[in-house]
């Protein structure tokens, strides 16, 4: 179909919500992506996150056209082998003992908003849920409150109550506000949509230390930094500590809508029969989707083969330190940003960077975000550095 027809349908009927680059993608080969023209695009984006084994993996694409061939979906009133199999597998590669299968983040976080409510109820009481300032936890109501930004808030009132924020990476805001109302802390451990903002490893240790001496549950959302992302499997493990939950979702099935929430045995069991549910969570096509992700990253090699690309990756970033209009570049493993000065638009730089067959996005405040596949090569990456100091190189800010 020609883009202006794609163009014209999506105006007349889809709901005007999302700001759309001015392409159309038609199809993905490795780690590229094609447009309705033709051209190709070495794929930075990967669907937010979410395509880790970028297009057309042979052993994924070979395990989901099986899956298609005997059950894509039938209702969780059913036990199904396949599901049987990933939630076995993910549980031993994560050393959670329990699992409820979503099929989006904010599913997940709803699903670890609901769970820790009951374990509250289950131990005598009503508790609050802290979140950091400009965290990105979904687009539900619930998880839009625990999200901290204050203007969707406004455009939603009334919200949820039962929830509060500390500052990002403040130490004692966030001591000052852990008082006797609160039960659980969620946070990510590199904020993604506000612009691949790191918390420190000193504030994560301490903030986890403190949380466990007062019974506080801990949960991280490994929405972005899970599934290998950070140079890990999960991003926590970085940091030497065992959250209370953890929740999944983009990357976990390679593209196919699927989330998971996960726990500890004595968390996981708070829920009773009928406490929660899902129709699609779970189904057979995401889970031989998400088992083969697993498959691949943890037998196959992707995830140390990935963790040292990640490496690389920040090395050659981190030669646009020499441009003074570029205030930042942070990040871990295959997650990175790059944040310009607020004279020179990071939209200018990603359609630049696009027009050189390059896709890149803008996240949080004038960030370029990148979150390739996993399976991004060293030479892909050159490309991209090259073609990014080519754009630096021609830039003047007055």
């Amino acid at each position: 179909m020609n883009i202006n027809k794609i163009k014209e349908a999506e105006a007349t009927h889809y709901m005007p919500v999302f700001a759309r680059d001015n392409i159309a993608l038609e199809r993905g080969e490795g780690n590229c992506v094609y447009d309705t023209f033709g051209n190709e695009y070495v794929d930075f984006v990967a669907g937010i996150a979410s395509n880790i084994l970028g297009y057309n993996h042979p052993e994924y694409t070979a395990a989901v056209c099986e899956q298609v061939h005997k059950l894509i979906h039938v209702s969780n009133h059913y036990y199904t082998e396949i599901q049987s199999k990933y939630i076995t597998r993910l549980c031993e590669a994560s050393g959670f003992q329990r699992v409820f299968l979503t099929n989006s983040g904010a599913e997940s976080n709803e699903c670890a908003i609901k769970l820790a409510r009951r374990y509250f109820k289950n131990h005598g009481g009503n508790k609050r849920i802290l979140a950091a300032e400009r965290a990105f936890h979904g687009r539900s109501l619930a998880t839009l409150t625990l999200t901290g930004n204050t203007a969707q808030h406004e455009a939603y009132a009334p919200l949820p109550s039962g929830f509060g924020h500390f500052k990002y990476n403040d130490f004692d805001d966030f001591k000052s506000k852990l008082d006797d109302s609160v039960g659980a802390v969620m946070l990510e451990t590199i904020q993604g949509e506000c612009g691949v903002r790191p918390f420190s490893n000193d504030f994560l240790v301490n903030a986890y230390a403190l949380c466990k001496s007062k019974g506080i549950l801990f949960i991280v959302d490994e929405v972005q930094t899970g599934m290998g992302r950070t140079g890990k499997l999960f991003s926590f493990e970085h940091f030497g500590i065992k959250p209370d939950m953890i929740t999944l979702a983009k990357g976990i099935a390679g593209g196919i809508p699927m989330g998971a929430c996960l726990a500890s045995e004595e968390v996981g069991t708070s829920f009773a029969l009928g406490d929660h549910g899902s129709t699609f969570g779970g189904n057979p096509l995401a889970c031989a989707a998400a088992d083969s992700v697993l498959e691949v990253l943890t037998e196959g090699g992707l995830l140390e083969s990935s963790a040292k690309v990640g490496e690389y990756f920040g090395e050659r970033l981190a030669h646009f330190s020499k441009y003074n209009f570029i205030t930042d570049i942070r990040g871990r493993g295959l997650m990175r940003g790059i944040q310009f000065i607020d004279k020179l638009p990071a939209a200018a730089i990603e359609g630049k960077l696009r027009e050189r067959g390059y896709l890149v996005n803008v996240a949080g405040h004038n960030t370029v975000r990148l979150v390739p596949p996993l399976t991004i090569t060293r030479e892909q990456i050159d490309g991209l550095v090259a073609a990014l100091d080519e754009v630096c190189a021609s830039t003047n800010v007055m």
